[in-house]
């Protein structure tokens, strides 16, 4: 037999036999073939194999799934950041003598301020009445 016949034998009888899972003959003493050394780490190979083609498929899926929701995680969390930045801003349009570069801690409370003066404004004007 040629060298390329040699090869091509060999391809295949790598592939009917590597791919396939051991059945419970294969791990016995009396068949022909591999000894039970050599049956064991075919059978651990093919068992890693199998394994690792399964964790790429599951990556692959969940790796998949998991930028989509990444992706919408970042989408949704911009758009929180600028829902929130836009609240803050018209907060800080209400509030009369406040500076123009002020912190958010800063728009709290004197917004917070600015209600009780409101409050105590309205009720003095009601005891006036």
């Amino acid at each position: 037999m040629s060298e390329e016949g040699r090869h091509e034998s060999f391809l295949l009888w790598e592939k009917n036999h590597q791919s396939r899972p051991l059945s419970i003959s294969d791990n016995n003493n009396n068949s022909p073939g591999l000894g039970s050394e050599d049956k064991s780490a075919t059978h651990n190979n093919n068992q890693q194999q199998e394994d690792n083609s399964q964790a790429e498929t599951k990556k692959k899926k969940k790796g998949s799934e998991s930028d989509d929701e990444h992706d919408m995680h970042i989408w949704t969390e911009r758009e929180r950041r600028k829902k929130m930045r836009n609240m803050f801003s018209n907060l800080h349009a209400l509030l009369p003598h406040l500076p123009p570069k002020a912190d958010k801690s800063t728009i709290v409370d004197e917004a917070v301020n600015y209600i009780k003066t409101l409050q105590q404004t309205l009720q003095n004007l009601e005891k006036k009445s």
